[in-house]
């Protein structure tokens, strides 16, 4: 199994069910399968919905596991950071 197989089956998971495009920051293997981290950047949709002038994105690291077929097995936000600059 070659980790360019890893890596796009992560970022294929990514983009195709929860609509979202990531750098992959980490791939381990283990020995249930892999484990890919990848950090998206989104818009805040909380911040966003409160209507305050800011441009305001978060930073997620999402943690995805994949069994040894490369299926993926779960997937979760593991981290996430702010980063704000106002807006005149």
């Amino acid at each position: 199994m070659k980790i360019e197989e890893v890596r796009k089956a992560a970022t294929d998971f990514l983009r195709g069910t929860l609509q979202k495009e990531g750098a992959i920051v980490k791939i381990s293997k283990t020995p249930e399968g892999w484990e890919v981290q990848v950090e998206v950047i989104e818009p805040s949709e909380f911040i966003k919905a409160l209507g305050i002038p800011t441009v305001v994105r978060e930073r997620n690291l999402y943690e995805v596991k994949l069994g040894q077929d490369l299926e993926v097995v779960s997937y979760e936000r593991i981290g996430q950071q702010i980063a704000a600059r106002k807006t005149a």
